[in-house]
């Protein structure tokens, strides 16, 4: 009867040796001793395994989120009008964005036409989104089609609220909107600025 190499019980291929003498009468009883051994062997390594890839997965995880914060983050000093005078201390974090501020002014007032105004200015805000993503194209309608649909998930009011503000360009004092539509189209774009934290 041959015997076991001790070696051969803390690998694979002593495993797969061992089966193979074993089923071939080659082997001893010291085979089923070190089946323990073999199992515990196995588990061991891919509980090492399992570890060191799930803190490789983690650290990629956070390297990716740094990097999305940190693209949010210029995105948000290109497009806010910052106070200039104010000190750090007497400024307000949740303070709305300026640009936004007047689209609200004009989208409560009485007059159409300032409703009309604010939808525009709200599309001026779009493309300087849109210019800070650095997408490709000359008009917000190119960017628009440039874009990845999973890394803008309000695309889509987007698109509709700039087709209603293109129509008033074009149309000028001939489009007829009401304050509650106009109000619709504002929050088409008030949902497009929350998704990147510009108001």
């Amino acid at each position: 009867m041959q015997t076991m190499d001790p070696l051969q019980s803390y690998n694979l291929l002593g495993l797969i040796r061992s089966i193979f003498d074993f089923v071939t009468g080659n082997a001893s009883l010291t085979f089923l001793k070190n089946i323990p051994y073999y199992i515990v062997n196995f588990f061991a390594r891919f509980a090492v395994f399992s570890f060191f890839f799930c803190i490789a997965v983690i650290i990629l995880i956070i390297i990716y989120i740094n990097k999305t914060n940190k693209v949010k983050d210029s995105l948000m000093s290109r497009i806010s009008v910052k106070p200039k005078t104010e000190q750090k201390d007497n400024i307000n974090k949740n303070e709305v964005n300026p640009k936004w501020r007047l689209v609200e002014e004009h989208i409560d007032s009485d007059d159409q036409n300032k409703w009309k105004l604010a939808i525009l200015e709200a599309d001026i805000i779009l493309a300087d989104l849109l210019d800070g993503l650095s997408l490709p194209g000359e008009s917000i309608g190119e960017k628009l089609k440039a874009v990845e649909k999973n890394d803008f998930e309000t695309i889509e009011q987007a698109w509709e609220a700039h087709k209603i503000r293109n129509a008033i360009a074009h149309e000028g004092s001939d489009f007829v909107i009401n304050q509650r539509e106009a109000k619709r189209i504002i929050g088409l774009y008030a949902s497009v600025f929350k998704e990147f934290k510009i108001i």
